[in-house]
């Protein structure tokens, strides 16, 4: 496979879009599909082809075999795949399919088994680098079909930083690792709120900003996430910001896993439970959820929100 091959993209949400940008800025050729007309205006400013008609963008691909990239959220994959509405009905024998999204991994497990009966290869990726992937290359963790990974894996290094890509096994593998990937961000980024907290709530009178860069370098805790720290220290307005964390689902997966592992995941599963206190206004004060909320805006994009929209 060379960057002729195109390449379908379903699914321009945030990632979506900048997994299509990238490929297309590394000479790939682009397809994409979304269900709502505006990213797809947004697409197509970046001069890609782009459509809400499915049976448009399918046949935009002539090459064999034809690879669909799906970026959309867990509930509706199944849907989207075997479904008499969307891809399913498409679908042929060599076709491979990659779903990119944060799909919990015994579903990929079973979808891959689905596919492969009708002769479809299926690798889960799972996808990390939020809203910095396109400029800096994601992280890309992929299991699947191992006797096609050399036809998809062209893709994953133009989309990677270079290296930061790796077919780790079997169907499942790429979302179970992204999943573990997401419950040590729970972890890590709930540490370093305390963190914050404790010097916040000292009588030192400390600039965080300081702190924050003398912790940049160095020092044993240095990060991409301090390194975010240091922008809402510089940028954002913490008193005004809710404290309210969301938890899209891998945090809670990693710690079910654990659990039917044996293995102790009690950082996580604190983690976790703090983002579900969170819900409540009276734990929407408190620093450490105010810095959690707002590195998940930094690295992903996420929505929050401030005084008076408390949810």
């Amino acid at each position: 496979m060379n960057a002729a091959t195109p390449i379908t993209i379903f699914g321009l949400g945030k990632m979506g879009s900048q997994i299509a940008r990238r490929l297309s800025k590394k000479n790939f050729i682009v397809y994409a599909w979304n269900r709502s007309p505006q990213p797809i205006q947004n697409i197509k400013a970046a001069g890609l082809f782009a459509t809400t008609d499915i049976q448009e963008v399918i046949g935009k691909s002539k090459h064999s075999p034809r690879v669909f990239w799906i970026m959309l959220p867990q509930g509706v994959v199944d849907y989207f795949l075997f479904g008499k509405e969307h891809l399913g009905p498409y679908l042929r024998e060599g076709d491979i399919v990659i779903d990119g999204g944060n799909s919990f991994y015994k579903d990929s497990i079973s979808r891959a088994a689905r596919l492969e009966a009708k002769g479809v290869h299926f690798f889960d990726c799972g996808t990390s680098g939020g809203v910095w992937g396109e400029e800096n290359g994601f992280a890309l963790m992929i299991g699947g079909h191992k006797e096609t990974w050399s036809i998809i894996e062209p893709f994953m290094k133009a989309l990677s930083a270079g290296d930061n890509y790796a077919y780790l096994g079997k169907a499942g593998a790429g979302h179970f690792t992204k999943m573990v990937h997401n419950g040590i961000e729970y972890g890590m980024m709930e540490a370093i709120g305390e963190g914050y907290a404790v010097l916040e709530a000292s009588d030192f009178d400390l600039n965080l900003k300081d702190v924050t860069g003398v912790y940049q370098q160095g020092s044993v805790i240095r990060s991409w996430l301090i390194d975010l720290c240091r922008n809402i220290f510089e940028e954002e307005d913490i008193a005004d910001t809710v404290g309210k964390i969301d938890a899209t689902g891998e945090g809670e997966w990693t710690v079910l896993a654990g659990k039917e592992l044996g293995v102790d995941v009690r950082v996580i599963e604190d983690a976790l439970a703090v983002r579900k206190e969170s819900s409540d206004p009276k734990n929407q004060r408190k620093f450490s959820n105010k810095i959690v909320a707002l590195l998940r805006k930094q690295f992903g994009g996420h929505a929050v929100h401030g005084k008076g929209e408390e949810k």
